[in-house]
């Protein structure tokens, strides 16, 4: 299926945003890396081979990459990071005295991630 012009600079503009902000993760330990760089991933396959090859075959980027393409697997360490730091989110949002609705809300969402994540093997 032949994009049109429009969709693949939008596809585009999306692994670019979607790459900067994985590699600022890097860096910034509140930022999350791997997401970013999936959906980068995604979005240059649809519009970018190129830039799709060079995120597969990036030495550090690459087999994170890889893992999540062939297994849907998300690594041990980083299953526990994410949890820890969901967990301490809570805790700022709950300590900042948020109300009993977001605090509720919040909940939900960071329980419903972390059975996401969870469930998901470890390779």
């Amino acid at each position: 299926m032949k994009l049109l012009p429009q969709a693949k600079w939008f596809y585009w503009l999306i692994a670019v945003l979607a790459l900067v902000l994985g590699l600022i993760g890097v860096v910034l330990p509140l930022l999350p890396t791997t997401p970013f760089l999936i959906v980068a991933l995604w979005a240059a396959s649809r519009c970018s081979p190129r830039l799709a090859n060079w995120l597969e075959n990036h030495p550090r980027l690459g087999p994170v990459l890889r893992n999540w393409r062939d297994h849907r697997a998300i690594p041990t360490t980083a299953k526990v990071l994410a949890c820890v730091m969901m967990s301490l989110s809570f805790g700022v949002v709950w300590y900042r005295g948020a109300s009993t609705t977001v605090l509720v809300i919040v909940f939900m969402v960071i329980i419903s991630l972390m059975a996401y994540i969870l469930s998901k093997p470890s390779k």
